[in-house]
């Protein structure tokens, strides 16, 4: 790694802290997906979710551009630099370059962010887009982040997220992560597979650190808070979670509980005490 990603990173996985772990929050959710009132104020949002203690939120270029003040001098920002395909549009496979990693870095942003999926009419298009992204990372100092998300998963995500499961493939899991890492991640953001077991094989598997993302809707923190001990103890280098924190009636209070389970090492039924 070059001294700019090597920064950028120890930024991203908790500089100052023991874990070397990420809490990142993502709020890229404008553009693929219909809209929620939830982030009808963005700035609102980002404030909450930084008094919570996040490393990172992972936003558009647009919305960085608007928001960026709660972030400065609290938290990292990642910025989302593909996102053609919406949740109304014929193929959520459709997702193309929308920003550059110059411009990412022009933003102040510590990574930025790619989407991925293997076994698809669209792969070739998908991969290449994310090798030649991780040559101009390298070019410019800056981390890459590959959100892999296998099809059947990537169906539920954009349209009745609340009859999502885990993965039932998870040798799927697997194979997406160390593709994404093959073309250059720096971090891999994939899925739980729903059991520590194969679960760690994924993560032997990833040469690079690998977030867990929020994986299915849940209304039970408690639910939530026990499948993030579980990553964690797995050997999840972090999380990436945006809904079933933002849309809690608490998103303050549900960020600092996931906090101490990524970085203060506490159980989830700890954790689940700065809620409740």
């Amino acid at each position: 790694m070059s001294m700019g990603k090597d920064m950028r990173m120890a930024r991203l996985f908790g500089a100052g802290s023991k874990s070397k772990r990420m809490v990142l929050v993502t709020m890229d959710h404008g553009i693929c997906i219909s809209p929620m009132m939830e982030i009808s104020n963005p700035a609102k949002v980002i404030q909450q979710i930084v008094e919570g203690g996040a490393d990172a939120m992972l936003l558009t270029p647009g919305i960085a551009k608007c928001a960026y003040k709660e972030l400065v001098g609290k938290a990292s920002l990642i910025v989302r630099i593909d996102g053609t395909a919406t949740s109304i549009g014929p193929d959520l496979t459709n997702d193309e370059l929308i920003y550059s990693v110059e411009g990412a870095s022009s933003l102040g942003a510590d990574a930025v962010a790619t989407f991925g999926v293997i076994g698809v009419s669209r792969e070739a298009q998908l991969s290449q887009k994310i090798a030649r992204v991780s040559e101009d990372c390298d070019e410019w100092g800056m981390p890459h982040l590959v959100e892999m998300c296998p099809d059947e998963m990537l169906r539920h995500q954009f349209t009745d997220r609340a009859k999502r499961e885990w993965p039932s493939d998870p040798e799927l899991v697997k194979y997406h992560a160390r593709v994404a890492a093959e073309l250059g991640a720096d971090i891999v953001k994939g899925y739980y597979t729903g059991d520590p077991k194969t679960f760690r094989e994924v993560i032997e598997y990833c040469p690079v650190p690998y977030a867990v993302l929020g994986g299915p809707a849940s209304s039970d923190p408690e639910v939530f808070l026990k499948f993030i001990r579980e990553a964690m103890d797995c050997g999840a280098r972090g999380v990436c979670l945006g809904r079933n924190v933002w849309t809690y009636k608490d998103p303050t209070a549900l960020t600092k509980a996931v906090c101490r389970i990524v970085h203060d090492d506490t159980s989830a039924e700890e954790a689940l005490k700065e809620i409740k």
